[in-house]
């Protein structure tokens, strides 16, 4: 342990992996350049991501220290400590190295030295995506989250307690729930002004608990599995973090973010002309999830990042927006820096 530098924390490694639904590389190298040099988002016209605020998040954030009391009670005569926590190591997977970019904070350890790590998510979800309580069978993303926090620390297991929520969050905010932190102790309370009690996240959890909704996944630490974090990690690092090179744009948010006031004409070559024209014609005969949808939202990105990087001529129509036109000169798209058409 010791100072805190800037680097990749466990809940950054799944997406410079590829494997987040939250984050994508790009947007861990925005913030990160952004934590190492201040200024570094404006100075390449990039609009930073926004922090992310939803309701899963809040009442996630609200049940940390109801899981906690939970998990205790699962390991009687084990108290969990050093919450919060903070550790790094450099690339090679040592602390103290001149360069240590691998960092988290651990949401706390066991007596004995087994790692702590919390989620609450919905119970469809759960269905979906978590195996047998008692095995190791947790979502990708906490796989590498976990593996991540003991390479940090070198603990040889984690914990992973998960409070299944019944009913999405979304729907108890919608009547008129909210999860409130009392300035006064520091404690998360549930309130509802239509009702005259106020709750505490942990009476909700035990009896969530009760209802056979808390569960508790062992994961060991593996060293080839880390072995192959620290490779990707370090790559990530030294490939584009520290020469400021922008990685590949994986999504339209990317796009959006890195190409913000668009202005100027782009003539298209014959590839630009087919992938605005095949985006154009299977608009109308799509829904947004479907194979089709995907395929139109993978088009969108390849048409902005070339036009991005092409050199651009003005005529009135571009003086606030960039269009593609075709080598006949009919415009194919347009891009105003929120609108794509």
């Amino acid at each position: 342990m010791g100072s805190k530098p800037v680097g990749l924390s466990a809940s950054r490694g799944a997406a410079v992996l590829g494997l987040s639904e939250y984050q994508t590389p790009f947007t861990v190298w925005q913030r990160i350049c952004e934590e190492r040099r201040p200024g570094f988002n404006a100075e390449r016209g990039y609009l930073l991501p926004e922090e992310p605020d939803n309701a899963a998040i809040r009442w996630g954030g609200a049940f940390e220290d109801a899981i906690i009391e939970l998990a205790q009670a699962g390991r009687l005569g084990c108290q969990i400590r050093d919450r919060e926590g903070f550790y790094s190591i450099d690339g090679a997977g040592t602390e103290g190295g001149e360069d240590r970019f691998i960092t988290c904070h651990i949401d706390g350890r066991y007596d004995g030295g087994t790692l702590h790590e919390g989620k609450t998510t919905g119970l469809f979800n759960y269905w979906d995506n978590w195996g047998e309580p008692g095995s190791d069978r947790v979502p990708q993303i906490y796989q590498v989250q976990v593996q991540h926090q003991c390479l940090c620390t070198g603990a040889r297991e984690a914990i992973v307690s998960v409070l299944v929520f019944p009913r999405r969050p979304e729907e108890w905010e919608a009547e008129d729930w909210r999860c409130e932190l009392d300035a006064e102790t520091g404690h998360w309370l549930l309130r509802n002004d239509r009702l005259p009690e106020i709750a505490e996240p942990i009476t909700w959890a035990r009896v969530l608990a009760e209802m056979g909704l808390f569960h508790q996944y062992p994961v060991a630490a593996s060293p080839s599995l880390q072995r192959l974090l620290v490779d990707a990690y370090s790559d990530f690092w030294h490939r584009y973090v520290l020469p400021e090179r922008e990685p590949d744009l994986a999504s339209y948010e990317d796009v959006r973010r890195a190409f913000p006031q668009p202005v100027g004409t782009v003539v298209a070559d014959e590839q630009l002309e087919r992938w605005a024209r095949e985006y154009r014609e299977i608009g109308e005969e799509i829904s947004p999830r479907g194979r089709l949808g995907k395929r139109r939202e993978e088009l969108k990105v390849l048409i902005l990042k070339s036009m991005r990087s092409s050199d651009r001529a003005f005529d009135d129509e571009s003086r606030e927006r960039t269009v593609l036109r075709d080598r006949q000169g009919q415009k194919l798209v347009q891009w105003n820096g929120k609108i794509f058409r």
